[in-house]
């Protein structure tokens, strides 16, 4: 393989496939990135058999072929290249020479054919959505799957669709965040989709979508999901098992319905919090007529009380919630007012955006004594 770059499409490539590089797997293949020239293009993937990415850059080719490399000395190469062309070329026995100006860096590489091939998804149920819309919808449930292992499902993100309907939802068992979306029909075929896609999926191509207007495709196979945007694939097992019903666990009603805006409440929450990572996280939230009102104390450092103008509709209430749990989905609502609704001290807490009924966010009170 022969070919002649310039820095930044090799540092785009080696970035955003190395998301996908096998940490831990004994394979020392899987520690590397493929590196694959053909027709005026070179093609970066990465997998660790669960995820894979591909990225395609325009390079000029002189002589197609392949090689892995290893990820961790290829990103530190690129990253500290200068800017002037790159030239790249495989010897027979995979060792790579990268070349720039009058420097040379050469790197041992591993047969192409060792790599596995990522699996390609032949089907018929694609879905078309906006980048900028979905990037949004990730970034309001994704912060909501569990870090635990032990329960794969709620590792994942449950995903919808139906008719011209995508819902993502996404638990941890102590929280559980949902955002739905009007989508464009796929001509006049309708199809119906239920498919956990792991936190990790989603969130690493949350990370790679520019978030403008550009479409992003999704496809489904047997047990896969793939993704595509212009010059990008990601190819994502899918995580088996039964999702909760989380309709059943979703109050209907409240009987305290507080409107209050956003970032009042964020830099409140926040400044409480300091004091409540002496106490479990626990924030107090006192309901009246007129305010709402925001407590934690540690005994050993000191206490905090913030009052917080707010509309009331129905009675006056109190409970206690995880801090974090309140920080993080203030964090991604856009809104400046949001909809607080409680049903006493020991029922869940439903956060909304006032002007949508698109996004709920249901948070477990703690009980203090």
């Amino acid at each position: 393989m022969k070919l002649t770059a310039n820095k930044d499409n090799l540092l785009y490539g080696v970035q955003v496939v190395q998301r996908a590089v096998s940490a831990k797997n004994p394979l020392p293949v899987l520690s590397g990135i493929l590196l694959k020239a053909s027709n005026g293009k070179l093609t970066f993937t990465a997998t660790d058999l669960e995820l894979g990415i591909e990225c395609t850059v325009p390079v000029s080719t002189e002589q197609e072929g392949g090689v892995v490399l290893p990820a961790r000395y290829l990103g530190e190469i690129v990253r500290r290249l200068p800017d002037v062309k790159i030239n790249l070329e495989v010897n027979i026995d995979n060792s790579t020479v990268i070349r720039y100006g009058e420097s040379e860096f050469s790197l041992l590489g591993m047969p192409s054919e060792d790599f596995p091939v990522l699996p390609s998804v032949d089907s018929e149920s694609v879905l078309t959505v906006k980048q900028e819309m979905f990037k949004n919808m990730v970034k309001q449930v994704g912060f909501a799957v569990s870090a635990e292992g032990s329960r794969p499902v709620f590792t994942g993100i449950l995903m919808e669709i139906e008719g011209d309907s995508i819902s993502l939802v996404a638990t941890d068992t102590h929280r559980l965040a949902y955002r739905s979306a009007n989508i464009e029909k796929n001509g006049e075929k309708e199809f119906e989709k239920k498919v956990i896609i792991p936190g990790k999926t989603l969130n690493e191509l949350n990370r790679i979508m520019t978030g403008e207007a550009e479409e992003l495709q999704i496809a489904f196979g047997e047990n896969q999901v793939v993704f595509e945007m212009p010059g990008i694939r990601f190819v994502s097992r899918l995580i088996e098992g039964q999702f909760p019903n989380y309709k059943q666990v979703i109050p209907q009603g409240c009987k305290s319905k507080i409107r209050i805006e956003t970032r009042e409440l964020l830099e409140a929450t926040e400044r409480a919090s300091l004091l409540a990572k002496e106490g479990a996280n626990v924030v107090k939230l006192t309901v009246s007529k007129e305010n709402l009102t925001i407590n934690s104390n540690s005994p050993e450092i000191g206490k905090i009380e913030e009052k917080l103008p707010i509309e009331l509709e129905g009675e006056e209430t109190q409970v206690a919630f995880n801090s974090k749990y309140i920080i993080d989905v203030l964090k991604v609502i856009d809104a400046e007012e949001i909809l607080l609704e409680l049903t006493g001290s020991h029922s869940p807490g439903i956060i909304k955006t006032v002007e949508s009924e698109n996004y709920i966010y249901l948070i477990l009170p703690i009980r203090i004594v």
